[in-house]
């Protein structure tokens, strides 16, 4: 990509705000990514690229999670834990998360969501339901669940006291929480908070008329918690990142094997996958608490030879067998 698109992409994206800003730096990023290709895994690697031990291990995993393709995620609106109740607060602060990500196209999202699914409803005081959470999440085919908290709303005010026409400054603070699940391994991978600011004047007529202006709190509120998850998105990417894509078998029909993910995720023809059973979830016997998934068997390998819909794919056995419905796939 030539210097002078990138500026002309830069300025537009700068009129739309700092989720656009993400997703260009991070298509930036993109445009120097490597395709994959049948010899990727071979190719001649110069010594000493990466400094440290096993420098062509770093490299070849560095090119394998930049290709890999777009991994479900689940966004679950926020809990708005706090006594300031404002409407759909936790609905917008979902919305803008999902907005950020898709931006940096490295993940789909699941269209079959319940509604009534909340961050809300796999939350007990201050512990995850993470059974509950990683069953709704692999019901929509994700590989990551994001679950996600507003801790507190802070307002203040400073500025004049006196006088006719007495100007204000209103300040508004929050705190959000995020936490996400690899729903494959059934366990927490990231709790992180990020805090948010915004600040902006009001003005009050007489001397006797209290300067409260809701609709300037919920305005300053909604641009404190867009500060705040604009901090989240990079360490998101990052953690999604280094995860391996997974995808299932949704339907076998004589020699055609239907996958749940296709062009839209990333999927190419000719792309090789590998098949794996789907392991057990393993507890601890005293506690009874999840530890995770034990990992799959492995049973052979597809291959990509045809697209179907937005986002779906028609594969052929390359190696191995009895394959099934429900068994889990990655890319080779």
């Amino acid at each position: 990509m030539s210097q002078s698109l990138h500026s002309l992409q830069f300025r537009q994206f700068k009129k739309m705000g700092w989720v656009s800003l993400v997703g260009f730096l991070v298509s930036c990023q993109h445009t120097s990514t490597l395709q994959r290709s049948e010899g990727f895994r071979d190719s001649d690697i110069p010594a000493g690229y990466y400094s440290g031990k096993a420098e062509h291990a770093v490299l070849t995993q560095k090119v394998e999670y930049q290709n890999q393709p777009k991994k479900r995620t689940l966004v679950l609106n926020f809990w708005n834990d706090t006594p300031i109740k404002i409407d759909a607060l936790g609905s917008f602060a979902g919305d803008e998360l999902r907005r950020g990500l898709l931006l940096t196209d490295r993940v789909i999202y699941p269209t079959d969501v319940r509604e009534d699914l909340s961050t809300e409803t796999f939350v007990d005081r201050e512990q995850v339901k993470v059974e509950q959470l990683v069953r709704e999440s692999r019901k929509v085919g994700a590989s990551v669940a994001l679950i996600g908290r507003i801790r507190k709303i802070v307002y203040r005010q400073k500025g004049d006291d006196v006088g006719l026409f007495r100007k204000k400054q209103s300040m508004v603070a929050v705190e959000l929480e995020i936490k996400a699940f690899d729903v494959h391994q059934g366990k927490e991978l990231m709790a992180s908070s990020k805090f948010g600011e915004a600040n902006g004047d009001s003005l009050a007529i007489t001397e006797d008329q209290k300067v409260e202006n809701t609709a300037l709190k919920i305005e300053l509120t909604h641009l404190a918690v867009r500060e705040a998850l604009a901090g989240f998105v990079p360490e998101l990417v990052t953690l999604i990142d280094k995860m391996k894509w997974q995808g299932k078998i949704a339907k076998i029909l004589g020699s055609k094997i239907y996958l749940n993910a296709g062009h839209q995720t990333g999927l190419m023809n000719g792309d090789i996958l590998t098949v794996m059973t789907s392991g057990e979830d393993v507890f601890d016997p005293e506690t009874g608490i999840a530890l995770g998934r034990s990992p799959g068997r492995l049973k052979g390998t597809l291959e990509i030879v045809d697209q179907m819909g937005a986002d779906a794919s028609v594969a052929q056995i390359h190696t191995g067998g009895n394959f099934a419905e429900g068994d889990w796939v990655q890319l080779y």
